[in-house]
């Protein structure tokens, strides 16, 4: 049972931690005064909600234990859907929704490098092209989102494995024939 439910807490749990960055990141767009701000409270909403579900996860392991090696593996596993949904979100945004600021942002980073003088023009538009296909394509732009957050939540579950492994409970029964002996 346990190990059935390991994929769909995962999928689960990611897609809610997703849906919560994308609601920080809406805000972030459409109030760019204080992105700042919201993006620490996704930081912090990002902690809290993969200790939240690990811990949970780990309750289920009450006689044989989880291990620190579970605990990060659950992590990274909802950090697999957390970049599904959250790619996706940056599609819809880069493409649909606030295309306008996605362009700006990435004539003002070409700009940028071209009054640098350190490259030829022939760089940067090279690089103008690569950037173009990293934020506008959506095959880029979900296989990178994927593996950000894989990273992001195995760094992060390197810390919050700490609190939610568990030691077996040795004074908990397996069945009931031990007593009859």
């Amino acid at each position: 049972m346990k190990k059935s439910n390991f994929w769909s807490e995962a999928s689960r749990g990611g897609a809610i931690i997703g849906l919560v960055g994308i609601a920080f990141a809406l805000l972030g767009m459409l109030i760019p005064s204080v992105a700042f701000v919201f993006n620490l409270a996704s930081f912090v909403a990002f902690i809290y909600l993969l200790f939240h579900f690990t811990r949970s996860r780990a309750a289920l392991y009450t006689q044989e234990g989880f291990t620190y090696s579970q605990s990060l593996g659950f992590i990274v596993a909802m950090a697999l859907f957390t970049g599904i949904v959250m790619g996706a979100y940056q599609i819809v945004a880069s493409n649909f929704l606030f295309t306008e600021k996605f362009e700006e942002t990435l004539n003002q980073a070409i700009a940028a490098y071209s009054q640098m003088g350190v490259l030829d023009n022939a760089t940067i538009d090279k690089m103008s092209s690569m950037m173009r296909n990293y934020i506008f394509s959506p095959i880029y732009v979900l296989i990178s989102n994927v593996l950000s957050y894989i990273f992001y939540f195995a760094f992060l579950g390197l810390f919050i494995s700490i609190g939610t492994k568990r030691e077996p409970d040795m004074f908990e029964q397996e069945d009931s024939s031990d007593d009859e002996e």
